[in-house]
């Protein structure tokens, strides 16, 4: 224990990704997966750790258990307040289990004064998506890995703020999680689109945002998603977790040059928007068209270039 701040209380607030997919999805390789995604501004996950008169959570067992577990392994004072205030849904494509476990893993590390976080979930990466979004913020691309405990960068650059992202929603459905997305991972899996994925990745998403060319990143990026699809088509029957979504953003891509796309398992999908184009122009269409649909909603967020914030009381 090496850190000598005084404190009371500590928050931390994190922001969601979206993930766009994986760069190499064969596991004949000998390096696989390797992952892309962005960070939001919205729909964050805020913790709070504080001193109290006994060991008080607001979190379900899961994590409880082994944050207990770990109090007593380490001989620590149990007498301590834990509790999430705000969180985004599970299994909806935001991210919000990665968020939670690593802004727990942090906080509870600083509040014992450790100097180096520890690994009190055992949580294994096979994107390293959030992981960097939750330290770095910004675009994000992982580096194909031959270990899940690897989450080096190839590629993380601030995004355009006036790039606007609409994302839609479909409360009636949740992606897959937990044991059956485990199974389907396990499998071994080969992919004929491995070449075709590196090279949009190379040769246009990464080009376009450094030059900020957004027709070349929206076309790109769109079709990586498409390709992406295709893996999970034994899952997934359509590009779109959500019918209704899809509906919606094809007769938004119809009218406008925009980058589309599903974020991990969904449902939650999204629609980056040229700053060129006439925002409200998209959103009216938006209001009209989903006022269709009594399950889906939307939201307008723009990228986070920034990692999780921690403060101190």
């Amino acid at each position: 224990m090496v850190s000598q701040r005084k404190f009371n209380e500590l928050k931390i607030s994190t922001n969601s990704r979206l993930h766009f997919g994986f760069l190499n999805l064969d596991s004949q390789q000998p390096y696989s997966y390797g992952s892309m995604g962005l960070t939001i501004n919205k729909h964050k996950t805020l913790i709070q750790i504080s001193k109290s008169k006994k060991f008080h959570s607001n979190l379900s067992k899961i994590y409880t258990n082994k944050i207990k577990d770990f109090i007593k392994t380490m001989k620590l004072d149990s007498n301590v307040n834990i509790n999430c205030s705000v969180k985004p849904d599970s299994h909806v494509g935001l991210g919000s289990g990665t968020q939670l476990a690593m802004a727990l893993e942090e906080g509870v590390s600083k509040f014992y004064k450790f100097g180096t976080v520890k690994n009190i979930f055992s949580r294994k990466f096979r994107s390293g998506v959030g992981y960097n979004a939750y330290l770095k913020g910004g675009f994000i691309i992982d580096c194909p890995k031959n270990s899940s405990k690897s989450n080096e960068l190839i590629f993380n650059r601030n995004f355009p703020k006036k790039w606007k992202i609409i994302l839609l929603f479909d409360r009636n459905i949740k992606g897959l999680s937990g044991k059956k997305e485990s199974n389907f991972f396990s499998l071994k899996q080969s992919s004929s689109n491995r070449e075709k994925l590196s090279d949009i990745v190379l040769n246009e998403i990464i080009p376009s945002l450094i030059y900020e060319d957004f027709d070349i990143f929206a076309n790109g990026l769109t079709r990586f998603q498409k390709l992406n699809s295709l893996f999970y088509s034994s899952i997934q029957k359509s590009y779109f977790l959500s019918n209704d979504i899809g509906k919606v953003i094809k007769k938004i891509s119809c009218k406008f040059n925009v980058a589309s796309g599903q974020s991990s398992w969904g449902p939650t999908s999204y629609i980056i928007v040229n700053p060129k184009t006439n925002l409200n122009e998209i959103l009216s269409i938006l209001d009209n068209t989903i006022s269709m649909y009594n399950s889906l909603s939307y939201d307008v967020v723009s990228a986070a270039n920034n990692g999780r914030r921690i403060s101190y009381k």
